[in-house]
């Protein structure tokens, strides 16, 4: 990117070149990186980008190093040329007064996220002793109920999406979940509920009914090991048999698949700790439900209590990953695991030093790309490089002494040394920690203010239904809409399904309920015209919902849906009630500048259509290209929709 911009790769070789900036969880250790970046900003770096801007507007014209050394002055930025002693991570103390964005862009074909996503909580009190996120997003904080509620019926305007992501590293220690799917629930029919990797036990059964009773998705737990003597260690606090106990339970409600992540190389893992996974699957085999367990190998990651462990050897992490497919084999089990090698590169990096630049810049010289994805990878690449340097891998994957000088001590989290030095113990003395919802670890963050806020986040709300509402559930009939829209220029190439869910999201942002049918995997209740080649414009296709609402204001409600969908596409007119028979005929009207032949004769003579032919100067037009008319009767008038294909 930076190449083809004219930037240089470097950044000693900049001048008047715009500042480059890095960010995320990679710059909590940053040296492999830092002669790449200008400027880099360490933790939570939205209130910080502020800052910068505004300074960098305020320096305008300035020489570069006279804008670093003010920049380099921000509190968790720093300016690698320059060489500050210490930097402490940044973090948002209320995320209530932190930004959101709620306005999304909206894919017109499917995409892998094509969701709202919103951003529950930040953080995680559980204490996992491998876990990089857990730490390095310290202390556990939480958006009120009431933001919360604000921020998804804000992108649900101003986007109709089918599903709500409600993000968190552990979504179910949210405090007030049950209130909010609730809400969701009562609030967007139809529309699905997705929690990411979930703590087992942290939903209820009351939570789990909510979910399973609405358009669901698939359900994803951290399981990690299933060795009680590992949980211990790694902090893992969690009761398997609380989710064996809930399976039937869980098939009741229409799930027949969950997804477990696992990992494998803890330094303390035995072969016996993997015997019981194929008594872990029986109860799943019995209740018909399938498991897809993702394998990760562990990771020792800077900033947290297993810093200064050892990577597993590769040959020992790939016979431990066969042990466990053999282990699961014809149990209902699909196991997914993680590329070694590729994991084997993410340990050499995430505990990097400064010389793993010229290892990047190597990689980007021989045209290594887009590496987190499988078939781009290239560990001989990698292999080549440590052999011309004359560096052994094994440096980079040894475990680390606890005197010894990490290259990221420089970088203050708030989470003490002392404390993780502690954790480490605890771990090998099989000792757990309490999480940090139960009380304070003295970890070195003051995070009270943020527990006291967790404490009165339950927000109970009284939802009534409207009038409207209230009819149409005692006579459990719908009211029915017929919409009639158009396709234009370039939303011509949208296909059929893709415009259909446009419509709907479209729909759904101007606070129309569509009515679901299904048990387990609810679908809108809809009709449709005859689908509309790609390429062809329309200015007459129709699409019947039923809902159960029984006032549609006209121009409102034409004014709010075309407000949401893309250029091309418009809602015309819609009217109350069904039409049995949409479409009564067809006429087509074959645009040509020849005589017709034969073939368009027979064609003309068919019965029950009629074609009518167009000759004239500058008209492009063959066979297999036309204008088709459709006679469409709605409320006894006559509407004539055109479809052009050029």
């Amino acid at each position: 990117m930076l190449e083809l911009s004219g930037i240089p790769l470097l950044s000693q070789n900049r001048d008047r070149h715009p500042i480059i900036i890095g960010g995320g969880p990679l710059m909590l250790n940053p040296k492999p990186y830092e002669k790449f970046f200008d400027l880099i900003v360490v933790g939570e770096g939205e209130n910080a980008l502020v800052s910068i801007l505004k300074m960098m507007k305020a320096l305008k014209g300035e020489d570069r190093i006279t804008r670093l050394k003010a920049l380099d002055a921000i509190d968790g930025v720093y300016a690698p040329l320059l060489d500050k002693d210490r930097v402490r991570r940044l973090f948002v103390e209320d995320l209530d007064t932190s930004y959101h964005p709620v306005h999304p862009p909206i894919p017109v074909v499917g995409s892998i996220h094509n969701r709202l996503n919103i951003e529950i909580s930040r953080g995680c009190g559980n204490g996992c002793r491998f876990c990089l996120a857990g730490f390095i997003y310290r202390p556990y904080r939480e958006r009120s109920f009431s933001k919360v509620k604000e921020l998804i019926d804000k992108g649900m305007r101003n986007t109709g999406f089918e599903e709500i992501s409600l993000l968190s590293l552990s979504s179910g220690d949210y405090s007030n979940l049950h209130g909010l799917i609730s809400y969701i629930r009562d609030t967007y029919k139809g529309t699905s509920v997705s929690l990411p990797s979930l703590k087992i036990g942290s939903l209820n059964e009351d939570e789990i009914g909510i979910l399973g009773n609405i358009a669901r998705t698939g359900l994803t737990f951290a399981l990690e090991a299933i060795s009680p003597e590992i949980r211990i260690r790694i902090n893992k606090q969690i009761e398997i048999d609380g989710l064996v106990r809930n399976l039937s339970f869980l098939r009741k409600l229409g799930w027949r698949r969950i997804k477990l992540y696992y990992m494998v190389g803890f330094p303390w893992e035995e072969d016996d700790d993997f015997k019981n996974l194929r008594e872990f699957a029986l109860p799943f085999e019995k209740e018909g439900i399938d498991i897809i367990l993702s394998l990760s190998p562990f990771v020792p990651k800077p900033h947290t209590p297993f810093q200064w462990l050892p990577m597993e050897d590769e040959s020992i992490l790939r016979e431990k990953i066969f042990m466990v497919k053999r282990i699961l084999k014809g149990k209902r089990v699909r196991v997914k695991y993680r590329d070694i090698e590729t994991s084997i590169a993410e340990a050499i990096v995430s505990r990097g030093d400064e010389r793993l630049s010229d290892l990047f810049e190597f990689l980007v010289r021989r045209g290594a790309k887009l590496e987190a994805w499988r078939e781009f990878f290239n560990s001989e690449l990698y292999n080549e490089w440590f052999n011309t340097m004359g560096i052994q891998k094994k440096e980079y994957l040894r475990g680390r002494e606890l005197d010894e000088k990490l290259p990221w001590d420089f970088i203050d989290t708030g989470v003490s040394k002392g404390f993780l030095m502690d954790e480490l113990r605890r771990a090998q003395n099989r000792q757990l920690t309490m999480d940090c919802y139960s009380g304070c670890a003295m970890c070195g963050l003051n995070c009270d203010a943020m527990m006291e806020h967790k404490a009165v986040n339950i927000e109970r709300i009284e939802l009534k239904p409207s009038a409207s509402e209230s009819e149409a559930q005692k006579s459990n009939q719908g009211f029915r809409y017929t919409f009639r829209y158009g396709k234009y220029g370039d939303a011509r190439y949208i296909g059929h399904l893709e415009t259909i869910n446009l419509l709907l999201r479209a729909m759904r942002s101007a606070g129309i309920s569509i009515r679901m049918h299904g048990k387990y995997h609810p679908m809108p209740k809809i009709s449709l015209s005859e689908a509309l080649p790609v390429g062809i414009e329309s200015t007459c296709e129709l699409i019947e919902i039923e809902t159960d609402m029984g006032v549609l204001v006209y121009d409102k409600m034409v004014k709010e849906i075309n407000r949401i969908l893309p250029k091309g596409i418009k809602i015309i007119e819609f009217i109350k009630g069904s039409i049995p028979n949409m479409v009564r005929e067809y006429s087509y009207i074959l645009i040509a500048e020849k005589e017709v032949d034969m073939l368009l004769w027979r064609m003309q003579n068919k019965k029950g259509r009629y074609f009518y032919i167009w000759k004239g100067r500058g008209v492009k037009g063959l066979l297999t290209k036309g204008i088709f008319t459709r006679i469409i009767k709605m409320e006894d008038r006559r509407i004539h929709g055109i479809r052009v294909d050029y």
